[in-house]
């Protein structure tokens, strides 16, 4: 199944992504969670979409704002093409180490 875009997009659709960066980026972006029950977008729609919109000189965004986004817009993407593996994330497969019953 592939992931739906958005269709329409406004001026105010676009404030509203960039208000949301600007909110969430001292965190390292808003959660998968936070962005799909915001925008109803994966978070790899939104940082895609968020990294054209922090890319472009406009005067809303000063460079150090236009920077920190597209940086954290970086790492999300690159966390969502390349997940941690569970080895990674601390997880430890003991199950070769349970005894079965016998």
């Amino acid at each position: 199944m592939t992931p739906t875009k958005p269709h329409v997009r406004s001026k105010r659709d676009d404030d509203l992504v960039l208000e949301f960066g600007n909110r969430w980026a001292v965190f390292g972006g808003g959660s998968a969670e936070d962005i799909f029950v915001t925008f109803g977008w994966t978070e790899a729609q939104y940082f895609e979409r968020l990294k054209v919109l922090a890319g472009r000189r406009f005067p809303p965004l000063d460079d150090t704002l236009r920077h920190r986004l597209l940086a954290v817009c970086a790492e999300r993407l690159q966390r969502t093409a390349h997940p941690p593996s569970p080895a990674s994330k601390g997880h430890v497969d003991d199950s070769e180490s349970r005894l079965t019953p016998r």
